[in-house]
């Protein structure tokens, strides 16, 4: 790496550490001749995704583009350079996640206005109102109402969407932009199953149901804020997505004394609110009484070449084979455990991303629930 001040060649990194959005890796380097420091960063290069507007014209993605929409929202709000920086990347992984080489900018709109949500209410509503071209004030009240859980006109509403499938097939993908685009609330019920799995592993209890298990459920606290899951206080984003805990998370599922200790967490929390849950068995068990149910499947190359993708952009040394391996194994695990298997509740709708988009996925089941609130 050349030296900025005396371009000498010879340099040497000092610090390495990923950036706080995770895009990209920043190295402090010092040069060996002059002695003067500087800040260098790698990004790894991926496929341009072109935006398709509204009146059908195409432009590449552009990051700062869509930053700049949403520092306009948070102006003059408590939302932090770090915490805006932090929302882009993660929505603009999600998009290469995708795989899709063209994507709608009202798809992106929904994915922004679903982190905002989160994050802060009130610049929430405002990229709306631009967004979405509001023209008077029962709209704003009527946004305002979707966030409070109620219907226009102040009546209550109470809608439970259940999502199935196997590992992979683009859930999570699905119902996040889902319950941005509804205003409803998003868990995450396989990122629980995750994190205990990772929990298990960092204190050495094995997947047996027994006292040292018992404690450990009893001492543990799972929950979701502002997009991200905390376990016992700790952001675990990051080190419960990988193929390791992947299949510590379907061990331990398979386990009676852990489902039941979820699933009851879980169920509490669609006691009271609006929410979309995607994981192994919503549909059958957790909300068997869930107003609009799903089974989201795709087929397993399918699912190991998303997988792959994703984790080589986030820097993982990983093999398509192995991830094809661990995927089919674990629908194996998955489809044969004693403990409440997976598999397609009666009436759950059946739809086979192969060969949809997650935006087709996503406005099906958008369409379904708007006939009902």
């Amino acid at each position: 790496m050349r030296c900025p001040y005396c371009e000498n060649t010879d340099t040497k990194v000092i610090d390495s550490r990923p950036t706080e959005d995770g895009h990209a890796i920043r190295r402090r380097r010092e040069c060996e001749r002059c002695g003067r420091r500087f800040t260098t960063y790698e990004k790894v290069e991926e496929s341009i995704i072109m935006v398709v507007k509204k009146d059908g014209r195409r432009e590449a993605f552009d990051r700062n583009k869509m930053m700049n929409g949403i520092i306009k929202a948070c102006e003059k709000r408590p939302v932090s350079l770090a915490d805006i920086e932090k929302m882009s990347g993660e929505i603009e992984r999600g998009l290469n996640n995708l795989m899709e080489k063209e994507v709608k900018s009202s798809f992106i709109g929904e994915l922004v206005m679903d982190k905002l949500k989160d994050i802060d209410q009130v610049a929430y509503v405002r990229f709306a109102s631009v967004y979405r071209q509001f023209t008077d004030v029962n709209t704003f009240i009527s946004e305002i109402e979707k966030l409070m859980g109620k219907k226009p006109g102040g009546k209550d509403t109470m809608i439970r969407i259940a999502i199935d499938g196997p590992s992979g097939a683009g859930k999570s993908t699905v119902a996040k932009a889902v319950a941005g685009r509804l205003g409803i609330d998003y868990i995450d019920t396989g990122a629980m199953y995750r994190a205990l799995g990772y929990k298990m592993k960092l204190k050495g209890v094995e997947p047996v149901e027994d006292e040292r298990l018992a404690e450990l459920l009893e001492s543990t606290d799972i929950d979701f804020r502002a997009g991200d899951i905390y376990l016992d206080g700790e952001i675990v984003n990051d080190k419960i997505r990988t193929p390791e805990m992947s299949m510590a998370a379907s061990a331990c599922s398979a386990l009676a004394m852990v489902r039941r200790k979820l699933v009851e967490l879980q169920q509490n929390m669609a006691a009271s609110k609006s929410v979309i849950m995607d994981g192994r068995d919503i549909g059958t068990v957790v909300l068997p009484d869930a107003e609009l149910k799903y089974f989201i499947t795709a087929s397993a190359e399918e699912r190991a070449s998303r997988r792959y993708k994703e984790l080589m952009e986030k820097g993982q040394d990983v093999s398509y084979d192995s991830i094809l391996s661990d995927i089919i194994e674990r629908d194996h695990n998955d489809s044969t455990r004693e403990v409440t298997p997976l598999r397609q509740a009666d009436d759950a709708v059946l739809l086979d991303t192969t060969l949809m988009t997650a935006e087709e996925v996503v406005n099906r089941i958008c369409t379904d629930a708007g006939k009902m609130l």
